[in-house]
């Protein structure tokens, strides 16, 4: 007879834990739902903020919804024409890396040794592959935002 009550006692008592089991499983999934929209929103801004890119590059102007608001005290970006600067100007900013150094064979400014070939094709053969780039030299030394003439002006400062 005992074990037929111990049996009947120890059923009782797992009967009861699934059942309260099986409640605080459905008050905890009530209380989880009504929160799972929001904090799943919470998240995904969260990453979305941590893996955005810190800068973005334009060309021209920046896009009203990306500019700065009016509350950052950044300092205002100011915009040179390339039709500003000078031949010496263009080649500092642009083609020095390059050509002071002869990376790639670039011809340095002064060596006639490395000019004299180049300048056997023509001066508008040197102004053609200035501005369209060749071998290892991309267009205009990278900066598509120069006008052809001020590429032109750099490559006679080089040359002078």
């Amino acid at each position: 007879m005992e074990d037929r009550q111990f049996t009947t006692m120890f059923m009782a008592v797992l009967v009861g834990l699934v059942g309260l089991t099986i409640v605080i499983l459905v008050i905890a999934n009530i209380i989880y739902k009504g929160d799972a929209m929001e904090s799943d929103l919470r998240v995904q801004k969260a990453v979305a903020e941590r893996i955005k890119p810190m800068g973005g590059v334009y060309v021209g102007s920046v896009p009203a919804d990306v500019a700065a608001p009016a509350s950052t005290a950044a300092a205002p970006v100011q915009q040179v024409a390339a039709a500003d600067l000078s031949g010496e100007q263009v080649y500092q900013q642009v083609c020095a890396a390059c050509h002071t150094a002869g990376v790639l064979n670039a011809p340095k400014p002064g060596d006639t040794a490395a000019w004299e070939p180049r300048l056997a094709k023509g001066i508008d053969t040197i102004y053609a592959n200035s501005i369209n780039g060749i071998g290892a030299m991309p267009a205009k030394g990278g900066r598509a935002d120069m006008s052809d003439d001020a590429i032109k002006a750099a490559v006679d400062y080089m040359l002078k």
